[in-house]
């Protein structure tokens, strides 16, 4: 008896691992689903100047560290600041998701972004660069920016 208990408790087991990887990776897509879409709505907005409903995309709570500028903190301060940007000449924002990873509620982005921004009577000049966002699920499933950081990446030297 002992001996059928065990061999029916590795039986178990060994049908349950691969179903809790497989429960783990459809989580990940799910949260790449819907970062991708929150994404696609990121750009749409960048290129329509609308720093609202970029801000919107934001946890209330959200901190924002953009290079060269203080703390961004909240969603009515990250309005203020995305759309000064947007004002400044920003006329569009390239997202690529290069990875994003996933536990429970959260889930951490890392990718590279394309700037094009041409102030007035200027030339537009584009820049590339790199950024690391956590993302929290909302209780609807949506996914909102919590924690934003970027950088530049240099011009290639040849």
């Amino acid at each position: 008896m002992r001996r059928s208990t065990l061999s029916l408790l590795t039986l178990a087991l060994t049908l349950a691992l691969p179903l809790s990887h497989a429960g783990a990776a459809s989580g990940v897509e799910e949260a790449k689903a819907g970062i991708a879409k929150a994404n696609a709505k990121w750009e749409a907005a960048a290129k329509a100047g609308d720093g609202a409903a970029i801000a919107a995309l934001y946890t209330n709570d959200a901190i924002i560290l953009p290079p060269g500028h203080p703390l961004v903190t909240g969603r009515a301060s990250a309005e203020q600041f995305f759309g000064g940007m947007l004002k400044s000449g920003v006329k569009s924002i390239g997202l690529h998701t290069d990875n994003v990873e996933r536990a429970g509620d959260y889930a951490i982005e890392t990718g590279t972004a394309t700037i094009t921004v041409q102030p007035e009577g200027k030339e537009a000049q584009t820049s590339n660069g790199k950024y690391v966002v956590v993302w929290k699920r909302q209780s609807d499933g949506s996914w909102q920016l919590h924690r934003d950081i970027w950088n530049d990446t240099p011009p290639s030297k040849n």
